[in-house]
């Protein structure tokens, strides 16, 4: 088997979304050959002993390796067993959440490039849509801005479900990780903050912390302080399991550099990306001052300027089927004209679908 064949066996385990020249590209850079052969073999947890034995290789020698391949991202290592990342996606993340000293020059130029050129039907948003079009339901969900919740008199503390208020969600979980966001790293599109991204999955979170990755572990207090700053900045939080529980990621994303957002907006397919929050903004136009920060902040362009009879300025009205209730208009509204109502049950959330796991939960059966 020649060199680029290793990788193109890679690239057909992970399927479309690994298809292109860019992802072999990737994978030249980012390992040997052989080390590529090595992750092939570990679909299925092994421990090195079992993979020495299969392959016929010194167990110390190849323990050696499959520990220099966790380190730098390339394989998920539990106590004792090792396996490889199952979808594309995990593979990129966990290299651009390595510590510095393994992510390998090129790294991110190539990481951009394949997002620019790569053909629609290879991108995660195109395989996203066709599972919605099978399922009927977005992967992901818009989990509302607590300050904008906060701010809102016409709701009731009781009519919060708490897998939709970010600080009971991180109370739950006993704290979070926090990593700088590889898509602001690899885009550079925007100087909104990096350290905002908030993990949960705890099996994953040791993973990362024993690998010595980017990744910090944050009190209750301080990823709640890191889930504010992301809502006061404009981003909005979103999580790729639209289910009821707590999640195993939740992503603070902007619209100019987001792997997601930057994609599916342009393309009128958000809906199909991610199911909105219960939660609509209306706007008091005897309060709004026409500052226009709210058009600015709304990622969705869900906010227009109009005309109103008893202004000569322009006031802000929300477009309701583009609004997908994130609520960063009105954490941003200092005259407070922006308040939140309660718009949806809450059986818009599912209890639960059979595609919409917690992120890491696959990662479990590794002892």
């Amino acid at each position: 088997m020649s060199n680029i064949d290793t990788y193109k066996k890679l690239a057909e385990k992970y399927g479309p979304t690994a298809s292109g020249e860019n992802f072999l590209k990737m994978c030249e850079i980012v390992m040997t050959p052989e080390e590529c052969g090595l992750i092939l073999e570990l679909f299925t947890p092994m421990t090195p002993g079992e993979l020495a034995k299969k392959l016929n290789l010194d167990e110390k020698s190849l323990a050696a390796t499959l520990d220099s391949l966790a380190h730098r991202g390339l394989v998920f290592r539990g106590k004792i067993q090792y396996m490889a990342w199952q979808d594309s996606h995990q593979f990129g993340v966990r290299i651009s959440h390595s510590a510095e000293e393994y992510i390998p020059p090129g790294w991110y130029d190539r990481r951009r490039k394949a997002r620019t050129k790569q053909p629609k039907e290879q991108t995660e948003t195109y395989q996203r849509i066709q599972i919605f079009q099978k399922i009927g339901i977005p992967l992901h969900r818009m989990i509302p801005a607590r300050l904008a919740i906060a701010a809102s008199p016409k709701i009731k503390p009781e009519q919060v479900l708490w897998y939709e208020d970010m600080a009971e969600i991180i109370r739950r979980n006993g704290g979070a990780d926090v990593v700088d966001c590889s898509c602001r790293r690899v885009n550079q599109n925007c100087d909104r903050p990096l350290w905002v991204c908030l993990h949960f999955a705890w099996n994953i979170i040791e993973y990362e912390v024993g690998r010595g990755g980017r990744m910090k572990v944050l009190n209750v207090e301080d990823a709640i302080a890191a889930s504010d700053l992301a809502e006061t900045s404009g981003l909005v939080h979103g999580t790729p399991a639209n289910v009821g529980s707590i999640p195993g990621v939740v992503c603070n994303c902007c619209s100019c550099c987001c792997a997601i957002l930057r994609g599916a907006i342009p393309a009128g397919v958000i809906l199909e990306e991610y199911s909105p929050s219960r939660y609509k903004p209306t706007v008091d136009q005897e309060l709004c001052t026409g500052c226009q920060e709210c058009v600015e902040r709304c990622p969705f362009d869900a906010i227009e300027m109009v005309k109103t009879e008893n202004s000569k300025k322009m006031k802000a009205q929300v477009i309701k089927e583009k609004c997908m209730g994130c609520g960063v208009c009105v954490v941003g509204c200092e005259s407070k004209a922006l308040t939140f109502e309660l718009v949806r049950p809450p059986e818009h959330i599912p209890a639960t679908t059979s595609s919409s796991r917690r992120a890491g939960d696959r990662y479990l059966q590794v002892k």
